[in-house]
């Protein structure tokens, strides 16, 4: 009777230990909703890059393979430097798809893997998912263990000019004003490209970074630019100042006065410089 215990306890330890730890079977996808759900929650600016990364089984001296699975996104590599993107190849899986990569060194870990998403674009509002799996060199798995993110993949930010025209007397500094919205504290530096007529009117381009606590409460901020110089007095000069670009601190491509002039967003600022009065000496007799 006890020898009969022993098996039965036994026997069922290996079916506990097996529904543990496995040899991967065929078409094995534990990427459903019931263990995506469970990930941590946290929100992403479409069009942005992040990276993400982990550490994998140490005690292994050959490296393992990590599964990696995205959502709403696209798996590649990106140069912060030059906001340079390579897409990668990935193989559909579910509702949506996965790449293979091997354990590599990072951080004194022999075991470990990083991958960067590009979250995509038009999908505000949509959910995106990035987790991953670890397997083994030896095809054993842990199953149904992910570690991951779910991400509300929330709104492009914006920027516009408030208004459409500037004048200002010639050989004087001017401001612009520029608006904002969809801003979020942890996507700050935003660095904005734009053109402008520099001292002798010709067309110059620029940026400027906007940092956290930059924009008032209304999500405006005013800079200053160079004079341009009255070069023919006999008639005032017209020049533009456009927006070109806007990227926040992960890459993400914001959109440029979206509603349009019609609703007091310019893409364009008109600069009308007026010529200075040129006066004579003054004379007597």
């Amino acid at each position: 009777m006890v020898k009969r215990k022993i098996l039965t306890l036994a026997f069922m330890l290996y079916l506990a230990i097996s529904a543990i730890a496995q040899e991967t079977p065929a078409g094995y996808d534990p990427f459903v909703s019931s263990n995506l759900d469970g990930l941590t929650e946290a929100p992403v600016v479409g069009t942005s890059y992040h990276r993400y990364w982990v550490t994998g089984d140490a005690k292994y001296t050959d490296a393992s393979t990590f599964v990696w699975y995205v959502e709403n996104g696209v798996f590649g590599t990106y140069d912060a430097t030059n906001s340079s993107w390579t897409a990668m190849t990935m193989t559909s899986i579910g509702n949506g798809y996965y790449v293979e990569l091997t354990g590599v060194e990072l951080d004194g870990n022999n075991n470990s893997s990083e991958i960067w998403v590009r979250w995509d674009d038009g999908t505000t509002g949509s959910t995106g998912y990035v987790a991953v799996y670890e397997r083994s060199s030896d095809n054993c798995i842990v199953a149904d263990q992910i570690t991951g993110y779910k991400h509300a993949i929330v709104a492009q930010p914006e920027v516009w000019f408030i208004a459409g025209n500037v004048e200002q007397c010639s050989d004087q500094i001017y401001s612009v004003t520029i608006k904002m919205n969809n801003v979020n504290d942890n996507s700050y530096p935003y660095t904005i490209g734009f053109s402008y007529p520099i001292w002798d009117g010709s067309s110059s381009e620029d940026k400027i970074q906007i940092k956290n606590g930059d924009l008032d409460v209304r999500l405006e901020y005013t800079f200053d630019l160079e004079a341009v110089h009255n070069l023919d007095v006999t008639s005032d000069k017209q020049y533009e100042v456009t927006l070109l670009s806007l990227r926040d601190s992960f890459g993400s491509t914001g959109k440029i006065a979206p509603l349009g002039e019609a609703q007091g967003q310019y893409e364009k600022m008109t600069l009308t410089v007026y010529h200075l009065p040129q006066t004579g000496g003054m004379s007597m007799d």
